[in-house]
């Protein structure tokens, strides 16, 4: 791409927007290294400073949509805008670090979706706007700058960012003073005067660690309005136990991640602002996000171990990264951006992805399975495995597809050459992520590939009459249509972990298999004796499983993984087309399922190959010749 193109670049906007700003430029080596997956703390803060730019053109343009609507009791938007500058001119810097807060990029993205997108239920304006006006007295109360400013109270508190919140337990929503007179904050509500400091003041907790000589930092933020990625929500302070818990964690895996891979360590203390915490997640399912509004910040269930948050903390620093690159490359084509596209296949997901956020997948499992390629214990060489074969497919899937951009293609290319430069998996714990690989497509084909029309009304009829089975189609040109219910599709997969991980929680399921489903949501009692090698027994427990519910997936899945142990041929059906003996199934009752897919895999050609995690990955392409990103 052009090298000498200007965009707005890093000068304060609540000063000046006219002309043309400095612009940000990346060096082909840094750009290199972040398409392949490898960037490091010099690349992120490159990323940082572009990011700044994007905040202040959008609050820029916020701010000029909000001084036409009535913000009821609060000043005008120009009252909080000057303030802005003046908290800019005491200390640039302060003033950054409040106007770059990720949640601050939350708050700017929602405003612009209500404005353009208004709806009666969204309430008054106000309230939402008013954020504008608690950051503005965030970041002058940080610059030492004396002031007055009317904010919202809402749900109880009044929230500075950055700082912390001033509670008033039972106040009803409304307005606030904040003021800073000296050396002293205040926040004043009716008759109630809290010293930011004092007593009936929280401080937004931060949490850091040590190792290796290298420091990591990071604000662990229970109570941002704007912290959930989305809209509103009011604070939810955590108690100090479990604030202490988050800090014995991050330390943990500080140490994990320092002493594995330092450059991906030094990325992600300079990628990471604030962790967003959410309530603990199931056992081996931790739940997180990010978003490109917010370049810092992740959501985050509380981890279960140190391992569990290192790997939450490489996953979701590359979704920051990538998310940074994409404002400023076009990795799909215009066409590809403006409508979602189709969608397509994620080994890590239980639903179809648009190719946007396949790409996101792409990258960032290509952090998480490099990793677990440092982890040489067998829940460690399961996940590489699992994930390195996921990863693998997808590119090879993602290696031609024409809604990819001529900088989309260079990524593709850059992750297939960090990819292919690792090792094969091999072993017993190889096999295991094969199968979970093999498992998880197949109740994904299942859940979301829908038979042709006519073709259960077809084969019903067929079935009846006593004919053979119609054509089967071992590869069609298939179409989505997104199954919303579809979850724990990894079932047997966290049942593997818990098995090469948590031996004696392992060894009470086998003891207590009825409790299965209990322990592990989406999980059989067959799958039990599917991994301790009674294929024949799983066989028997899936199939007496499907008499009642012959519309379970997770069940056809783990039918075919038993047959194909086995050897049965019956196995090539259930793994190629799920979605079909599934819909006959549920459509006709047989009761027996056995003749019901011996009769089906008759009308089934030789099975095609399918991928394994050896398989070889496509060259790259030749010919992109230098680049250089600009924003």
């Amino acid at each position: 791409m052009s090298s000498n193109r200007s965009h707005a670049g890093d000068r304060p906007l609540t000063r000046s927007t006219d002309g043309l700003l400095p612009a940000h430029e990346m060096s082909e080596d840094v750009l290199a290294r972040l398409l392949a997956g490898r960037g490091d703390a010099a690349a992120v803060r490159t990323l940082a400073g572009t990011e700044r730019s994007w905040r202040l053109l959008s609050l820029h343009m916020l701010m000029v949509d909000l001084a036409h609507l009535d913000l009821g009791p609060l000043p005008p938007v120009g009252d909080a805008r000057q303030l802005l500058v003046a908290a800019e001119t005491a200390s640039e810097v302060q003033a950054a670090d409040v106007i770059g807060y990720p949640q601050a990029g939350i708050w700017v993205a929602h405003m612009l979706r209500r404005l353009r997108r208004p709806a009666a239920s969204d309430g008054p304006w106000w309230p939402d706007a008013g954020y504008l006006h608690l950051l503005a007295a965030a970041a002058a109360i940080r610059a030492r700058v004396d002031f007055t400013l009317e904010v919202p109270l809402r749900s109880g508190a009044v929230v500075l960012p950055t700082l912390g919140r001033a509670a008033f337990p039972g106040a009803a929503d409304g307005v606030a003073r904040v003021a800073r007179t000296g050396r002293t904050a205040t926040v004043s509500a009716g008759d109630r005067t809290v010293e930011v400091g004092r007593a009936g003041w929280e401080p937004v907790a931060r949490l850091t660690a040590q190792a290796g000589g290298l420091t990591i930092g990071c604000y662990l933020d229970d109570i941002d309005p704007y912290r959930d990625l989305r809209g509103y929500r009011p604070p939810a302070p955590l108690p100090t136990a479990d604030v202490a818990r988050w800090q014995e964690l991050l330390s943990g895996a500080w140490e994990i991640l320092v002493a594995q891979d330092r450059a991906r360590a030094e990325t992600i203390a300079a990628a990471l602002i604030s962790i967003n915490p959410l309530p603990a997640a199931g056992r081996y399912r931790p739940v997180s996000a990010s978003c490109g509004e917010a370049f810092g910040a992740m959501l985050a269930s509380a981890p279960s171990d140190p391992i569990e948050l290192a790997v939450t903390l490489v996953h979701e620093t590359a979704h920051m990264q990538l998310g940074a690159l994409m404002h400023l490359l076009p990795f799909v084509t215009p066409s590809g951006e403006d409508a979602a596209g189709p969608l397509r296949y994620a080994p890590w997901r239980d639903d179809p992805r648009p190719l946007p956020g396949l790409l996101q997948g792409v990258y960032a499992f290509t952090g998480i399975t490099d990793f677990w390629r440092h982890q040489q214990t067998p829940a460690g060489r399961f996940e590489y495995a699992l994930w390195h074969t996921g990863l693998n497919r997808t590119l090879r899937t993602l290696h031609d597809d024409p809604q990819l951009s001529a900088d989309g293609r260079h990524l593709i290319d850059s992750l297939t050459a960090t990819a292919a430069a690792w090792p094969a998996a091999t072993g017993t714990t190889a096999r295991l992520a094969a199968d979970a690989a093999t498992d998880h497509h197949t109740q994904w084909r299942a859940r979301h590939i829908p038979p042709p029309p006519g073709w259960v009304t077809e084969t019903a009829r067929a079935w009846k009459a006593g004919q053979p089975c119609p054509p089967i189609d071992p590869d069609p040109a298939d179409t989505y249509e997104t199954d919303r219910t579809a979850r724990w599709l990894d079932a047997r997969a966290v049942l593997i972990r818990t098995m090469l991980d948590d031996r004696p929680a392992f060894h009470a399921l086998t003891t207590d298999p009825a409790r299965t489903a209990h322990a592990v949501p989406g999980a059989l009692p067959a799958d039990l004796a599917l991994l301790a090698g009674d294929y024949a027994q799983a066989r028997d427990g899936y199939l007496t499983h499907l008499t009642t519910q012959p519309d379970d997936p997770a069940a056809w899945a783990g039918l075919a993984l038993a047959l194909r142990a086995l050897g049965d041929p019956q196995a090539a059906l259930l793994l190629q087309r799920p979605e079909l003996i599934r819909a006959a199934a549920t459509a006709l009752t047989p009761d027996d399922l056995t003749a019901l897919t011996t009769w089906m895999s008759a009308a089934l050609p030789t099975a095609i190959p399918r991928a394994t995690p050896g398989d070889r990955l496509p060259a790259a392409r030749a010919g992109d010749g230098e680049r250089r990103a600009t924003a």
